[in-house]
């Protein structure tokens, strides 16, 4: 069996087709490389396209989702493998779990906050998977000029970049996966220095 790849990823139904076409190719890759994805589970925006894709190829894709959104029938119906779990803290956790990469496509505040905490994690040596990127036509670029105003006002270590990997497209995403080995970092990579 391949990797084991959490996605965090748009749930919004309304973004450019442009989005969706490539989350569909990473999923085909993804696919024929018999990688596991793990994803909140649900049946819209990008998600709903790599689930899609996923399920059509005849591979394995795992959703996590908490209770109230099932409720609210955000969940994929197709989806076999999906667990229901009573918070949003532990939908994270279960979606990292065992996991050998995340991978951040274009998202919002959902998307952001769950690639902050695996990011933090990451430098605090307590994520051994790589942290993932994918910067499709500059759509993260805004996140990286904080990053650089952060690291000039000494709050941000300038290493902020170690454990990270930016990707803009599709072949040099799954170049990364593959060649992604589980590995701790030293937890002083957090503190500024």
């Amino acid at each position: 069996m391949g990797k084991r790849i959490c996605v965090y990823c748009s749930s919004s139904d309304v973004l450019e087709d442009k989005y969706k076409e490539v989350a569909e190719c990473f999923a085909k890759a993804a696919s024929f490389l018999d990688y596991t994805i793990v994803c909140g589970g649900s049946c819209k925006g990008l998600m709903g396209v790599i689930i899609d894709t996923m399920i059509s190829n005849g591979a394995r894709v795992e959703g996590v989702i908490p209770g109230f959104m099932k409720e609210l029938e955000f969940h994929h119906p197709g989806l076999e493998n999906i667990e229901i779990v009573p918070t949003m803290s532990e939908r994270k956790d279960k979606l990292r779990d065992d996991t050998d990469a995340v991978v951040a496509f274009p998202g919002g505040i959902g998307t952001l906050e769950e690639l902050m905490e695996t990011l933090t994690l990451r430098r605090l040596g307590l994520y051994s998977g790589e942290v993932i990127i994918f910067n499709q036509d500059g759509f993260y670029n805004p996140l990286f000029l904080l990053f650089e105003h952060l690291e000039k006002e000494r709050v941000l270590n300038n290493n902020w970049r170690e454990g990270l990997v930016i990707v803009d497209n599709v072949e040099d995403l799954m170049y990364s996966l593959e060649s992604a080995e589980r590995k701790l970092l030293e937890p002083r990579h957090y503190a500024p220095a």
